[in-house]
């Protein structure tokens, strides 16, 4: 819609108008935030909310059954004796023939060709968006010369609910189609460590994947283009010489440079360094690949004051290896080092440590004021001098036959590549594609290759098919909307292992897929379980957590320093981490999902519970912390979620009751309509006014009002927390009032009370959830047939008391998971 944003402070990172897909996902989920907003007791408001509820309950409620004659049975109030043809299509001639009838179809869109209902159910999705724009009375546009009245358009909204919107459950056997899906980088890397056992991590180098629907597994939005190509055939030479042949293996060296370094309290980045100030470290977690004797290094200088140079201390999981002076200035770093020392393979921390502060601010010269020590990086290295050359573990994992007396060229490289392949591919590797690789093995060695380097080769055109690269699900009949199938026992394992972990299959879903046993409901649960406990389910929160609750986008915070004290790259992290581990405790314990509204516990680690103003905490290790007498509850009081709906120089009520109708009760309201001013429009015109008095100026345009009456109510709630999210009663000069009343009547007065309020909704939190987490396992928007499936989900969660695993298992044993039809149209 043309215009200037209404939404007041919605900030340039929320696109003015979604995708298609995306719109029309959204379309039907509204439907579920519709149901809650009539719940709360909009209906009492004024008909300008009648976008939000769409018509009254029994619109809802019946919307699925149908009555003897074929159509949907639904209340005759609902309808008020409404048709296409005495109602409808009057309405449409009368007032959309302009824009969209037989001489002008803009946008594409034509209500001309429409003759009766059961056209219209045909393209539900057009009459689906039509509903939701005459809810909000946003066409025909204002500027149009004629304008139907509100009771013209409800009675048009209430025809399309409940005659094109419905669906019939019980005569529903669409399990959709899914597109086929490109692994986007975290699968990529992930895969390749499972499938190689290399930590190569390329994908970090690829494109940024596109994102639809609100996450970035999504068929439809993950394209290749060439200079992604590109990349994989990079990355596949790279992958397979660091898994087979080195002979000598290539030495192990790992540097991390001052930008992957992470920093303890008194320490900044400046340009290429670390500086540490006071005292701290700066240090980062490395993967040593072997037990043996190792170095550590630091490129290093200092700003030398006092009696003494600099000194900076080596650290390995915590034990004091040397110090060192250094002795350069900023201008003339050098390379320092400890002695050899004994280690383990596996994760060890490592740092440089500032031991010796100076400052004394009354020397006379400047330079002499203050010591500080600057890191430029860290680097660790095997020492291999004294060890017999060996191949790597992944040239054993690959390369596990050689050609010798019995064993021809030709049936070694065929074992190898036969295993590897199936892996790869998900599924068993054909005769046809297992001749193919073996041809370039041997076509190699007829050049002078060695066996493993043909073997090198094979691997790398493995790495680059399109069977590897993508989630291939073949159809006999792919053009035939008609043809549903059930997905082969590999194909689900591919979907289970990538829903779950974002990585391939492991051996037990391969061995229970190649008996066809996985698929058996009791066999399949006991995976699910099995997956859900497994560390690799960490994932999730990750993957799934991270976007559902928009985590990903705490990169891009950056408060204004001039008026938000006390961030840093630190804090931004000890925030997403505390969220991270929160949903991951929700898996791991299969906690009911309802605690990511009214949680009475956190996990934090001493900085952060210094942040929140938490006692007893200590450490940089974050753990399970309760909140019992705190004014904390639930994700909703996480500082990841309350900085990430702020602006960078003051909380912002608007974001934060938007994200939450979004994310955590199912709908939003739609983009404003055109020349509504925002509110930076409002606060010059009233500069003396309070946040709260300002949107309420705002609110008094009727315009205004039907999207913010509720998002701010929501929004105010949490006014206590700061940009940062730092409990807070002043707000300047002015006491915080976080107190409010919803439309339903219901008043809080504070967060935790508004919090026990939304806490209550648990039906549709539920349900906000689950067409999340559907999406999300999908790959796909969700379709109006779909809704069928979350409603089985929900009912389900609600008989297991709103377990986790039980909305996994859901979906799981759902069709649109187990199933997919040919493409061609809707059935």
């Amino acid at each position: 819609m043309p215009g200037k944003s209404g939404i007041t402070d919605r900030g340039p990172d929320v696109p003015r108008r979604p995708p298609a897909g995306l719109r029309r996902a959204r379309a039907t989920v509204s439907r579920s935030a519709r149901r809650w907003f009539a719940a709360i007791g909009l209906a009492a408001l004024s008909p300008g909310v009648a976008w939000l509820m769409g018509g009254t309950e029994a619109a809802f409620g019946p919307a699925r059954a149908r009555g003897a004659d074929g159509q949907p049975a639904t209340s005759n109030d609902a309808i008020a004796g409404a048709s296409f043809e005495t109602h409808v299509q009057p309405f449409l001639a009368k007032y959309c023939f302009d824009c969209h009838g037989p001489k002008v179809q803009r946008e594409g869109v034509a209500f001309h060709g429409f003759a009766d209902a059961k056209s219209a159910i045909a393209a539900r999705d057009l009459w689906e968006r039509t509903a939701d724009m005459l809810r909000f009375d946003a066409m025909p546009p204002a500027e149009h010369k004629l304008r139907p009245s509100e009771d013209e358009r409800n009675a048009v909204v209430r025809w399309i609910e409940a005659r094109v919107l419905p669906i019939d459950c019980t005569q529903t056997d669409d399990p959709g189609r899914e597109t086929i899906r490109r692994l986007n980088r975290v699968e990529y890397d992930n895969t390749v460590r499972d499938l190689v056992g290399v930590q190569v991590r390329p994908g970090r180098d690829f494109p940024s994947d596109d994102v639809g629907e609100g996450f970035d597994n999504i068929g439809d939005v993950l394209s290749l283009s060439p200079l992604l190509f590109e990349k994989y055939l990079d990355a596949a030479e790279k992958i397979a010489a660091a898994a087979i042949g080195a002979k000598p293996p290539q030495p192990f060296v790992e540097r991390y440079h001052a930008e992957d370094l992470d920093i303890t309290q008194g320490g900044q980045r400046e340009g290429s360094f670390v500086v540490l100030t006071t005292k701290g470290e700066a240090y980062t977690t490395s993967t040593f690949a072997t037990d043996g004797e190792y170095v550590l290094r630091a490129g290093a200088a200092a700003d030398q004051a006092g009696p003494e140079k600099a000194k900076m201390s080596f650290v390995v999981d915590g034990k004091t290896l040397s110090t060192v002076e250094v002795t350069g200035d900023p201008e003339e770093w050098a390379k320092y080092e400890t002695a050899k020392f004994s280690a383990t393979k596996g994760k060890h921390r490592i740092s440089a440590e500032f031991i010796n502060d100076y400052y004394n601010p009354k020397a006379e010269k400047y330079k002499d004021r203050d010591r500080n020590l600057h890191v430029r990086y860290l680097e660790i290295e095997r020492d291999d001098s004294k060890k017999e050359k060996a191949v790597p573990e992944s040239h054993q994992r690959i390369v596990f036959v050689e050609p010798r007396e019995g064993v021809s060229v030709k049936d070694a490289a065929g074992q190898i590549v036969r295993r590897f392949a199936t892996r790869a591919f998900r599924r068993p590797a054909t005769d046809e594609e297992v001749g193919r690789y073996v041809e370039l093995t041997e076509r190699a060695m007829a050049t002078g290759e060695t066996f493993e380097g043909g073997v090198r080769l094979a691997v790398q055109a493995v790495l680059v098919s399109p069977h590897f690269l993508f989630r291939v699900e073949a159809d006999a009949k792919p053009d035939d909307p008609r043809a549903v199938r059930a997905l082969t026992d590999y194909e689900l394992a591919s979907r289970l292992s990538y829903f779950l972990w974002s990585t391939m299959p492991d051996d037990e879903l391969f061995s229970l897929a190649a008996r066809g046993e996985l698929r058996l409901p009791k066999v399949l649960e006991t995976q699910v379980r099995r997956m859900l406990t497994d560390p690799k389910a960490a994932a999730l929160a990750e993957n799934f957590g991270g976007q559902w609750l928009n985590l990903k986008r705490l990169d891009d915070l950056s408060p204004d320093p001039g008026v938000v004290r006390g961030f840093g790259t630190q804090l931004r992290e000890d925030m997403r981490r505390e969220t991270t581990l929160f949903f991951e405790e929700v898996v791991r314990e299969d906690r009911p999902i309802g605690e990511f509204l009214t949680a009475d516990y956190t996990f934090l680690n001493a900085r952060l519970a210094q942040h929140y103003g938490v006692e007893g905490v200590r450490g940089e290790e974050f753990r399970k912390v309760s909140l019992e007498g705190q004014n904390r509850a639930g994700v909703l009081t996480h500082a990841s979620v309350l900085a990430l709906t702020s602006n960078p120089k003051r909380t912002s009520p608007v974001k934060r009751g938007k994200w939450i109708l979004e994310n955590m009760l199912g709908g939003a309201p739609p983009d404003p309509p055109p020349g509504i001013p925002d509110l930076e429009e409002t606060q010059k015109a009233h500069d003396g006014a309070t946040l709260r008095q300002q949107l309420e100026i705002h609110r008094a345009n009727p315009n205004c009002a039907s999207c913010h009456v509720t998002m701010d109510a929501i929004g105010f709630g949490f006014e206590n927390f700061d940009v940062l999210g730092r409990w807070r009663t002043m707000d300047g000069q002015n006491p915080v009032d976080a107190s409010g009343e919803l439309p339903s009547g219901e008043k809080f007065a504070g967060p935790i009370e508004l919090v026990a309020i939304l806490g209550k909704r648990q039906a549709d939190f539920s349900r906000c959830v689950t067409e999340k987490m559907l999406v999300y396992a999908l790959g796909r928007g969700l379709r109006p047939y779909d809704q069928c499936t979350v409603d089985e989900i929900v009912a389900r969660l609600e008989r297991d008391g709103g377990r986790f695993s039980s909305l996994v298992l859901g979906i799981v044993h759902s069709d649109p998971f187990l199933k997919r039809r040919g493409d061609g149209g809707q059935p």
